[in-house]
């Protein structure tokens, strides 16, 4: 039953670092960033045991907190904003963001500096017309990321002030 489940943890994932210094991670590529392979977990066979203290549970330190979720819930995925100049966002991490753990939203693979630690909404001002991509991630102490969201895509659409049409 394992096997199947372990080929979905396969992927390939790009890793960038901004003009900023801080390090991003996406399923799609970004100028600049290097592809990292990432494998397959190993499997292990383990024997079972009829007492309970045999077997060494990790404590939440070792095995590090298992977020359920971490999503981008708002805009949605091709999402249509028009004639706007700002774009409001929601983030959602299950369970709650851990000590230490800090999140990291990026628009088209640059860093949004207005989302702190711990919210879950963001508003990104001035935005521009045109296509976006946003990508959440949540990094541990040391910048390792234990948490990462598909990326969503918006669309942005303004009047062209060289348009035929435009109000005079």
């Amino acid at each position: 039953m394992l096997v199947p489940c372990a080929a979905v943890f396969a992927g390939t994932v790009y890793k960038w670092v901004d003009q900023n210094g801080v390090t991003h991670y996406s399923d799609q590529p970004n100028p600049g960033a290097e592809k990292v392979t990432v494998e397959s977990p190993k499997s292990t066979n383990v024997a079972a045991s009829n007492r309970p203290a045999d077997v060494a549970r990790p404590t939440q330190e070792e095995s590090g907190p298992a977020y359920s979720s971490c999503t981008i819930s708002s805009p949605t995925n091709d999402q249509v904003f028009m004639n706007v100049t700002e774009v409001s966002g929601a983030l959602r991490v299950e369970p709650q963001l851990s000590s230490g753990h800090r999140i990291s939203v990026a628009l088209d693979g640059k860093r949004v500096e207005s989302v702190g630690n711990a919210d879950t909404s963001f508003t990104i001002s001035p935005i521009f017309r045109g296509t976006h991509t946003l990508n959440l991630v949540v990094q541990d102490a040391t910048g390792a990321v234990v948490c990462s969201s598909p990326s969503v895509t918006f669309h942005v659409r303004q009047p062209s002030v060289r348009g035929p049409n435009r109000a005079r």
